[in-house]
């Protein structure tokens, strides 16, 4: 019988999911003063509750934008990694949805969380958000050397739900939600409302050809195989079928975008009647900063 083996981080956010306007105000304040620490006077210059700061000091770490926290990191502050430099000065207000879609890909690889296990371990493509939180806290207990407690599930499992889950159709986010996350705009998680019941979506719309390659590269280290099947990328953990929400099909038509000479490294061939997709090893970084190339970001 397998131990408990993750070491799973909970709570942080302080149950607000990621607000329009948090991140640029975040890196702003990192990138020009070498460091972000919550305190009362950050909190006061950037406009937010404590609380808030609180939890835009996590969403900067959780997605990739700041060190890891060390144990005096609240009197030390954070100081902004390559990524949160290169966004900001390629997209200072995070405007692009293809930075979501980078901003996603790293909350969604940070294992021992919520969030890696929604788009990594739950299969259910069709979910309340009481069987959500049951079968996370199950996992959990399963998985964690301190399982999660009732009610810290419910909490992780609501600012996933509050940070991704949108209204069907063009309407994506409401206007006149103050709580409103920009991550409801990937459209990975739909919220049926008069059914009370999610939908994982199967046919992610807008995502970046530079995000799938950057999945397909960690995933490749992490396997150590120089080139993967379709199959494998969409079934995978980490795989770009799992974190973008993609199925076989939604990787073979990738595939079919960055098979091309278009980017440099990238071939696709036939294998024992299997087509495997072949990407270097590079780091997210680099894949954001070809993003930022070909779509002309602000300092390119």
């Amino acid at each position: 019988m397998n131990q408990p083996s993750v070491r799973f981080q909970y709570g942080g956010h302080v149950t607000f999911p990621v607000r329009y306007g948090w991140l640029p105000k975040g890196l702003s304040q990192m990138v020009r003063e070498g460091t972000f620490a919550p305190s009362t006077d950050v909190a006061d210059s950037l406009g937010l509750g404590s609380k808030m700061v609180e939890s835009l000091a996590f969403w900067l770490s959780a997605m990739g934008l700041s060190d890891t926290p060390g144990d005096d990191a609240r009197r030390a502050g954070r100081t902004a990694t390559g990524m949160a430099r290169l966004i900001s000065a390629n997209d200072p207000y995070c405007e692009l949805p293809g930075t979501w879609w980078f901003l996603h890909l790293a909350l969604a690889r940070r294992e021992g969380t919520v969030w890696a296990w929604f788009f990594n371990d739950y299969s259910e493509r069709l979910f309340d958000r009481i069987g959500c939180t049951d079968a996370f806290l199950q996992h959990t207990k399963a998985r964690a050397l301190r399982p999660a407690s009732q009610a810290m599930a419910t909490k992780d499992v609501a600012c996933l739900l509050g940070a991704y889950a949108s209204r069907p159709g063009v309407d994506i986010v409401d206007p006149d939600d103050v709580g409103a996350c920009p991550l409801r705009e990937l459209g990975l998680v739909i919220r049926h409302e008069a059914v009370a019941r999610f939908e994982r979506s199967r046919a992610p719309v807008g995502v970046p050809p530079e995000a799938f390659l950057a999945c397909v590269s960690l995933l490749s280290d992490e396997t150590e195989k120089d080139a993967l099947s379709l199959r494998e990328l969409a079934t995978l953990r980490h795989g770009p079928g799992r974190i973008l929400c993609g199925g076989l099909d939604f990787v073979e038509e990738m595939t079919g975008r960055v098979g091309g000479k278009a980017f440099r490294g990238v071939t696709v061939d036939t294998s024992a009647g299997e087509r495997r997709l072949e990407v270097p090893s590079r780091s997210v970084t680099d894949w954001l900063g070809d993003f930022y190339r070909r779509v002309g970001g602000a300092a390119s």
